[in-house]
Formats: C-alpha cells, structure tokens, sequence
C-alpha cells in the first residue's frame, strides 16, 4: 500500500498516472 499525501486533489491527470494535491501547508506535491 503506498503512502498518499493528505490533502485535496488539485487535479489528476488519469491517463498519466499522476496528479497535485492541494496541501494544508500549501506546498504541491
């Protein structure tokens, strides 16, 4: 099970596997 950032979802990109999530600390990961 891998480690996922809390947080909301800026946008997810579906077709390359990969997307931002909107940080409480404000950083995009």
């Amino acid at each position: 099970m891998n480690a996922v950032p809390t947080g909301k979802v800026k946008w997810y990109d579906v077709e390359k596997g990969f997307g931002f999530l909107s940080q409480e600390e404000g950083e995009d990961v």
